[in-house]
This record gives C-alpha cells, structure tokens and sequence, in this order.
C-alpha cells in the first residue's frame, strides 16, 4: 500500500508538472523518486514499467537497435512561397471537392520520435530513422518528465501510437553550457563554435547511457496518431472514450490523457483562414512566435477529419493531407558592441543595439531595436555577447536571443539611464507599462522626432525637411517650436548650411504649401500620444472637420467615439488642455488668427460631413483592398475610399461590403470567394465612384 501511494504521488506530480503547474521543487521530487526506488528494491516484488523511479535510469545499453514502425513515418512535403501553399490547398479541394476544416500547428525544430503505448504504459520509444525503420531509444524517453510513463485515462486503448518532437530549449542549453553539463567544440583555430538546441536534442536522444540522456533536459510535444487499437477493452463506454473522428479531438484527448501537445495549435474551418492565420505570424513582428523559448522552422497545415485523410491518401515520400509551410530564415550571428538609447517624439526612451556589422538578406544591418528595459532583462542582453540577428518580414533587424554559451567572460547587465542622454531631464515609467519617458516637453531630441513626425508624409508632408536639416533648426535656434517653422524667412533659411537660394525658396514653398493640409493630417502631425494617422481621420470626421468642436470636446464625448477608446480619449482631452499655448502659436503662425482655426484648413472633411448619399457612393460600405492596383498606392486607396464615405478594413468577413482585387492578391481573395463576399476589380471600381482615370484626384 505504501509503495502504490507513493507511486501514485509520484506520478500526480509528473502530471502536475507536465501542465505547467509544479507543486513541488525539483529537489524535493528527486528525494521522493529515491525513497522510492529503495523501497521497490527492499521490497523484492516486481516493479511496474510505469513507476517513476523507471526515469532514474539504468545501465548504459550496449547499442541501439533497430524496429520497424508500425505505420511509416512519411516526410511532411514543404513550400516557400504563399503561391506554393494556395497551389496546396487548391489540390487538396479538386481531390475532396469541398475545403475541409484545417488544423495549423507550428512545426517544431527538434527530432521525430514515436511514442508506443500497451494498455496505457509506455513500453516504447523510436526514431523516424529512414521512415520505415527506427531506433529503439526507449531507454532514454523515459528519462523526459514531459512523456507520461502512464496514460491518465480510466479505459486506455490496447495500442496508441503517439508521434510528436523532442526538443530543447534555448535557455536550458545556454544553461547547460554555464554549468560545463554540455561543452562548445571549437574550430581548427580553437574558436569555440555556436550550438543549436536541434542538433544537442538529436545527439542526446541517442545516447547509450540514459543517465547522461536525464541530464540534457530534453522535451517532447505531440502532435499526431500513429496507430490506435482499442478492440479488446470493448464495451460503449471505452468505444465512447476512444471514438475520435478528427485531429483536434485527438488533441484535446492527448492533453486529457496528460500528454503534452505542441502549443498554440488553431483549427479553422477553411483554407483561406488558415492561411490567412500563417500570414499573420509571418508578417507580424508583434507576435508570440518571437517571445518563444525553443525553436521552429515553420508552420504545419494538415486536414483535420482522419476519414478525408485516408481519402487523399499519400505519395510514395509524404501524406497528400498535410503540408509544412516555411519562410526562408534570414538571420545572421553577430556581436553586441554597444545599447544606446534615442528619444522619441512623445519621449519614450528606446535602447538600440549597435552591432558589429552583418550582411543580411542582402543589405548591411549594424543597428537594430532592444525595444525596452524589460526586452533586454528578458533576453539577459549584455554588450559583447554573441546575438542571433533577425530581419523580420526581411527588413526590420531584431535580436532572437543571445548565444549565451559563447560568453568567454564575465559580461556586465546593461544599466538603463535615469535621466534623459540629451536633455538631462528625469526619466518615468508608464503606469502599469513598459516604456520609460522623458517628461521634459522642450528636449531637444524629443522635439527634433516631433518635427520630423510634423514633416513626414502622412502629417503636413513638408518637401525638402530631412534629418540633416531638421537637426539645423532645431540646433540653431531658429525652430522651437512648431509656430517657428512657419515663421522662418527666406534670409534664416539661406544662413544655413547647404542652403542656398533656389533651396531655401524651395524650403518655404513646401511649408506654404502645407498650410492647405486637411485636419486629419493636422491632428496627426502634432503627436498627440495614442493618435496615429487612422485616428486623426476618424477624429476629423466625427467632428466635421472642425478643430475647434474638437479642442471643445470633453472626455466623456471623446470616449463614446467608435474605436475611441477611454485611455485614448484621455490622451487626447489632456493634450487639448496642457498644450493650448503651443497649439495657438502654431495656429497663429500658419493663418494669422486663432479667433477663427476652421478657416485654415481645406474643406474637404466638411465636404464629406455634409454631401448627400448620392455624393458618397462608398457610404456605409466596409471594403477589403488586396493586391498591387496599378493606379493606386496602398495610401492613397485607402483615402480615396474613406474620402467617398467608405471604411477599409484589414480583414474579410460575412460584413464585407466588397474587395477591391489587385494583381497578385492574397489570401484575402480567397476568403472573400468562401464567404460569398462581391470582388470588385479596379476598373469597376473606378466607375463605382464616378471616376474613369486618377485626375479626380
């Protein structure tokens, strides 16, 4: 009795363990799974395969031995490119006739393996090996707490084969590598060599000794059935138990039964969305794949009902119902020379890594954002340490992580400044955020991002203000503020360098010109914090072009905008009420009167506030815009159908008024075709609105 209740603790806690949620210390663990194992010995019965102390670990195994699997271990056949991955899809419905439900999982970096359970207890585990025949490694799968020695379910099938990944992670390899558990080789020069979870996990699940196997602290996640008999438990309840039609339900029974799965697994009942779903993961750097702590190389799109499987059969090297869907890697490794910090236009102090030089995806990247404090404390980021660089969507470089075994010495935490590196002004940090500030409003860094936001092409759009002049200005003396800008003459622009004449009127025409910016460009030039450029317009439209019904709004009349929210709405009553002096100034300066601000802007918001129906043909109307239009920038569309009374959305849905369908479109073109949506060309659309040609606009 002693010996099944503390087996069955025992057991309780590799389950609790497995979810996530330890209730003991590892210490603590490893105490009970010796009290354990002395007593099965002292007690001279036999021992279950599923006892915990099985995971301590016997004699090294003199080699390995080969099995056949039950069922071949196919390839998974991969592609590159979003056309590749339509190509697929479309296959996979000609062959069905209709697009089935889909399942996408991310395609975990570690080694197959195959998991073979007798009657709930594990009594085996291989290696793909070459497909058909695999490594018994038996020995060492027991060593990983993540695989149940016992399957958590009161009727469990006489056979289930379960396949999946056995990987590592990254900070236990930079931590085996600290504490000398694993060693770095080094090159004929005596360099030592940067190490990969994948290729530790590989080498360590084949081990001979299983004790040096428990040490590497592999893992496993599950991600698909091999086989599965239940013929001899018999009876509607065990059939009831085991009667899984589809993938996910075969998730979810895994995770029932205590086996970990591969995480952040998505089913979707169409392609469309299920691409759309990899789209967004590759496309967004703001995204869990970059906070993960193992690797993968790519996402995995499989048919989920196991009947329309067998239907689409396989090749003679992969199944036809599933499909890896990868993006090519550009990353780089290099090192961390130095963090600097900028200021931003609301103050918002950023690190940046100052990198030894690196070619990636061919260009040259030596520069790339820490985003935080909280990004580097995470990462452990220190300067001089070895750094995986990534550019994300092929341009923005991001640090992945930090090669922290090639860390040949002691490496100082980075210490985030106090006070501001330009201005000297004391730094804060968000309530209940991330991001740490320079509240001084006159620094002069803060300033100089202000105005070259001010300038910038969705603001006032001023031609001829870069960084080098902008930085003129601002160090001059001669623009302070924003007022200032249009108060410059002729005679100061001259006085500056690189500027002569024909420049300066060049410099002046632009500034004029800017005068006859629309309000929601204004409002989004003057940095109001939490207003970006699809918000000033929504502001100027709901207040009818007028800015001086918007400096008089309250809070309250704010917040019960759509998609203005209550933070939002805070930020942008407070600016109206700290920043009215400024705000004047600069009406001042650009018409002269601050009695009368409506008449500095052009008409069109009030235009638009006041036409007919029949002058908006787009009203109401939610449009999706996907493809390269050969008339139209993706800008440009987008305030062309707002400008007609439409609102663009990013996504398709049932709501979906029409997509306006470009070359080359993406799966957004698809989606719109399974719901039923209207897709409308450039041509028709052109005639929708009553142009035939762009000088309308």
């Amino acid at each position: 009795m002693i010996l099944d209740s503390l087996r069955q603790q025992l057991l309780d806690y590799d389950r609790r363990y497995r979810l996530g949620e330890p209730v003991i210390s590892d210490t603590e663990y490893d105490r009970l799974l010796h009290e354990l194992a002395q007593l099965e010995q002292q007690s001279g019965e036999n021992i279950p395969p599923d006892s915990p102390p099985q995971r301590i670990g016997g004699e090294p195994i003199e080699g390995l031995v080969s099995v056949p699997h039950r069922v071949p271990m196919l390839s998974i056949e991969n592609t590159y490119t979003l056309g590749e991955l339509q190509d697929f899809g479309n296959r996979v419905q000609k062959l069905l006739g209709s697009d089935p439900a889909w399942v996408v999982e991310l395609k975990v970096d570690g080694v197959a393996a195959s998991l073979v359970y007798e009657n709930g207890i594990l009594v085996q585990g291989l290696t793909r090996g070459n497909g058909v025949v695999g490594d018994d490694i038996t020995h060492n799968v027991k060593m990983l707490r993540d695989i149940p020695l016992r399957l958590a379910m009161p009727h469990p099938p006489t056979l289930l084969e379960v396949r999946g990944e056995v990987y590592m992670r990254n900070s236990d390899l930079a931590d085996l590598l600290d504490k000398g558990i694993l060693k770095a080789k080094r090159d004929d020069t005596g360099k030592m060599l940067p190490m990969n979870t994948r290729n530790v996990a590989a080498g360590s699940i084949r081990l001979l000794d299983p004790k040096i196997c428990a040490e590497r602290r592999l893992r496993f996640f599950a991600h698909s059935v091999g086989t599965m008999d239940v013929v001899s438990h018999g009876g509607t309840e065990a059939q009831r138990e085991h009667n899984v039609a589809s993938h996910w339900e075969f998730l979810k029974c895994l995770e029932s039964f205590g086996m970990p799965v591969t995480p952040f697994a998505k089913h979707f009942f169409s392609f469309a969305d299920a691409v759309a779903y990899c789209e967004s993961l590759y496309n967004d750097s703001d995204n869990f794949l970059a906070d993960l702590d193992f690797e993968i190389d790519g996402l995995v799109l499989k048919v989920d009902n196991f009947s329309l499987r067998e239907k689409l059969g396989a090749t003679g090297h992969h199944p036809r119902w599933v499909i890896a869907y990868k993006v090519e890697r550009y990353e780089a490794i290099t090192t961390l020379r130095e963090i600097t910090v900028q200021v931003g236009k609301t103050g918002t102090i950023t690190p940046v890594a100052e990198l030894e030089p690196v070619e990636i995806a061919g260009t040259t990247v030596a520069r790339a954002s820490l985003h935080n404090a909280e990004e580097i404390e995470r990462k452990d980021i220190r300067v001089g340490d070895v750094v995986v660089v990534e550019k994300a969507g092929k341009i923005i470089p991001r640090i992945v992580r930090v090669e922290k075994h090639l860390r040949t010495q002691p490496l100082e935490p980075f210490i985030f400044p106090v006070t501001c590196p330009v201005c000297g002004g004391a730094l804060s940090k968000d309530d209940g955020g991330v991001y740490i500030r320079c509240g001084n409003a006159t620094c002069p860094a803060q300033f100089k991002e202000k105005l070259r936001h001010f300038a910038s092409r969705n603001a006032m759009d001023i031609e001829g203000i870069g960084d080098k002049l902008i930085d003129q200005l601002v160090d001059t003396g001669l623009v302070r503020s924003f007022g200032d800008l249009y108060r410059l003459t002729e005679e100061q622009a001259k006085s500056l360098e690189r500027m002569g004449e024909k420049s300066a009127k060049k410099l002046l025409e632009g500034i004029e010109r800017s005068k006859s910016r629309d309000l929601g460009k204004f409002l989004n030039a003057l940095c109001i914090r939490h207003v970006g450029n699809s918000t000033a317009k929504l502001l100027a439209k709901h207040f009818s072009g007028s800015l001086d019904r918007l400096r008089a709004a309250s809070e309250a009349e704010l917040s019960e905008i759509d998609e203005v929210g209550p933070i939002m709405a805070k930020s942008i009553f407070e600016f109206f009420q700290n920043e009215k002096e400024m705000l004047d100034n600069l009406l001042e300066a650009m018409g002269e009167t601050t009695t009368n601000a409506q008449s500095l802007f052009p008409k069109e918001d009030q235009k638009i506030a006041e036409a007919t129906d029949s002058r908006l043909p787009l009203q109401n109307m939610t449009i999706v815009v996907t493809g390269t239009l050969e008339r139209f920038k993706r800008t440009e569309i987008e305030e062309v159908i707002e400008r007609y009374g439409g609102k663009v959305s990013s996504s398709v849905s049932s709501k979906t008024s029409f997509v306006l369908v470009g070359a080359e479109p993406g799966s957004k073109l698809a989606k719109a075709e399974k719901l039923g949506v209207r897709i409308v060309g450039e041509p028709e659309f052109l005639g929708m609105i009553g142009a035939d040609d762009t000088k309308a606009f």
